[in-house]
């Protein structure tokens, strides 16, 4: 019988793992192919009056990888091709740098079904050497000529004909909204439907940030932390890049060396490319000096320090776009010349993490090598994340970081948390009803159910009519929606969202009248005491301080020697750390090493002896 039972319980556990989403089934391409549209129609004069479009382009080109092919395109009511679609070298981007000086804004109308057309025309099937990602930026609503009518054709057929199709291209949309009088609707369905991500932007000096969260959503660079403006660059770091955000009026920026060298972008260095913009500093490093780099520059939670490495922090895809509730399933690992580094002599100095970061704080993830919670195989060398969020949220920041002694990672993404519908009150009094809008992070066939609770609590079943809108039968009771079905990542979901107030608000509750105040308790006359006389007092107060003092001096020493003996375990450990990592770093085999291959018997049994000899 217990044999049966273990059986059972194995089952239900492979069937509860199968229902979880295939984020990491299916590997993405390694490189992209990002297509950039940029709004130049005339109401830009007035959204971006200092045109710091080009700066913001500028960082996008900078920040671009090897190995990604890229283009730009302008549009109006017609498109331009400002850079030509091709790969990313240092000529393509003197090119993009050069002809980002041409964006400004002369065009009329704001024909955004054509420029996605012109944009797309050449990509065909499933994508399978580049991932695809199209980058709109625009500040108006579609608006293809004085006839009304006409833009919203434009409208629908960008709905019904190019949205299907971006989504059989495999296009990632990513869109960004410049002005508050956008087409907020079409922007997020071009988003969402295609697990791009959507951003408003209040005012033109925030794109700059808003295209580096782009950047990172595309291209997923290894980083390394800046904490207190300060990083570490170790041995297999073949390049890294400092993005630094400067405020109006401050002083120059200084990078300071592991060595204590002080440089600043009027000095030239065999090796460094310092690029300085409105409002940011780009410093490219080609084989960085290893040990603690530091920063004299303003302090900003959106700086980076990307890198180049051999040692890279790889993660499986994680969607942009989740339902509340909803579970979501992804892996991290450490790969060495493309090899999944899984020596146990080497995992065992890891710190590997996860932390998802919302405007509600910092909530500490579960990550684990542990064959547990989705995790296949125990000490594997990949770890596991079951995220899951009960609230919504526009933008939730996932953050996987990898710290040793001796060498960080990290790599971030962000996604929105959504409840599956949203229920809108139209009209009042009599005529108002309920209008059903399905979020496209849920399927089209979802079922919906629409009701009221009238003040008995009763359940009453709204009826959509021919417009798909419902009418109310309690002019005051509360209004939810049931929401059954699958999302998109094709998890089972059923949800109640509500309640929505016809009135817009909670009806008022009667106040329950006050209780009396209890009776003030009558005072009590205390006894008198006996009078200490002042040297007994002061002899009492000696006699009660000295195992006081004793024990905060025991313990003081304690906590020294604690500390001293720490320090020596942190530096040896750190020299353990930094020999595996050499390993690593000069191209060795990420199973076993040099070490490993010269000694006799087990790999990493033969590096613990070894190490830990030490």
């Amino acid at each position: 019988m217990r044999g049966n039972g273990n059986g059972l319980a194995l089952l239900v556990c492979v069937l509860a793992l199968a229902m979880l989403p295939p984020v990491w089934a299916a590997k993405a391409p390694d490189k992209n192919d990002i297509r950039v549209l940029i709004d130049i129609s005339g109401s830009m004069r007035q959204n971006d009056p200092q045109n710091l479009r080009r700066p913001a382009l500028r960082m996008l080109v900078g920040l671009m990888q090897p190995g990604t092919r890229a283009g730009v395109w302008t549009f109006a009511k017609w498109t331009n091709p400002l850079v030509p679609m091709a790969e990313v070298d240092q000529a393509w981007k003197n090119k993009a740098m050069a002809a980002a000086t041409q964006i400004t804004s002369p065009g009329m109308f704001t024909h955004i079904e054509r420029v996605i057309e012109d944009a797309i025309r050449d990509w065909e099937g499933d994508p399978t050497t580049h991932n695809r990602h199209l980058v709109l930026l625009t500040d108006g609503m579609v608006d293809v000529s004085k006839d009304a009518a006409e833009s919203a054709a434009s409208r629908q057929r960008i709905i019904e004909k190019l949205l299907p199709q971006l989504k059989s291209l495999g296009v990632r949309t990513h869109t960004i909204a410049l002005s508050e009088r956008a087409d907020h609707d079409l922007m997020k369905e071009l988003s969402g439907s295609t697990d791009g991500w959507y951003q408003q932007v209040e005012s033109a000096d925030k794109l700059q940030r808003v295209f580096l969260k782009i950047f990172e959503q595309v291209s997923k660079p290894d980083s390394v932390p800046l904490n207190d403006n300060r990083f570490t660059v170790d041995s297999s770091v073949r390049e890294a890049t400092v993005l630094l955000f400067r405020k109006p009026g401050s002083p120059d920026p200084v990078l300071v060396s592991p060595a204590g060298e002080r440089f600043t972008d009027s000095d030239i260095l065999a090796g460094v490319a310092w690029y300085r913009d409105e409002g940011y500093d780009l410093i490219t490093m080609a084989s960085p000096n290893k040990g603690e780099w530091a920063l004299e520059a303003d302090l900003d939670p959106d700086n980076r320090v990307m890198i180049v490495t051999a040692l890279k922090l790889e993660t499986s895809e994680v969607p942009a776009h989740i339902v509340v509730g909803e579970k979501i399933l992804a892996k991290a690992n450490l790969t060495n010349q493309g090899k999944l580094v899984r020596r146990k002599a080497f995992l065992k100095l890891l710190d590997v993490r996860a932390d998802a970061m919302t405007e509600a704080g910092t909530d500490p993830l579960g990550l684990n090598d542990a064959g547990e919670e989705g995790d296949e195989q125990a000490g594997d060398g990949r770890y596991t994340l079951l995220y899951q969020e009960e609230r919504p949220f526009e933008e939730v920041e996932l953050l996987f970081s990898v710290e040793s002694p001796t060498f960080m990672r990290e790599k971030r993404y962000r996604l929105s948390v959504h409840e599956p519908v949203a229920l809108r009150l139209e009209g009042a009094g009599d005529a108002a009803r309920v209008h059903v809008d399905l979020h496209s992070v849920m399927r089209d066939d979802a079922d919906v159910a629409v009701w009221q609770e009238d003040p008995s609590g009763a359940k009453l079943d709204l009826q959509a009519d021919a417009e798909s809108m419902y009418e109310l039968k309690d002019p005051a009771g509360a209004v939810y929606a049931t929401v059954t079905g699958l999302s998109r990542l094709g998890n089972s979901v059923q949800r109640d969202v509500g309640p929505l107030y016809p009135s817009g608000k909670p009806p008022a509750v009667a106040a329950q009248p006050e209780p009396a105040p209890a009776p003030e308790p009558q005072p009590v006359a205390e006894p008198e005491k006996e009078e200490v006389p002042p040297e007994n007092e002061q002899a009492e107060e000696d006699d009660s301080l000295l195992p006081i003092i004793l024990f905060v001096s025991v313990n003081l020493l304690l906590i020294a020697g604690g500390l001293v003996a720490w320090l020596i375990i942190r530096k040896r450990r750190a020299a353990q750390d930094d020999s595996l990592l050499e390993e690593y770093a000069d191209g060795s085999d990420s199973e076993e090493g040099p070490a490993a291959k010269a000694a006799d018997g087990d790999p990493d049994e033969t590096i613990l002896e070894r190490e830990t000899a030490a």
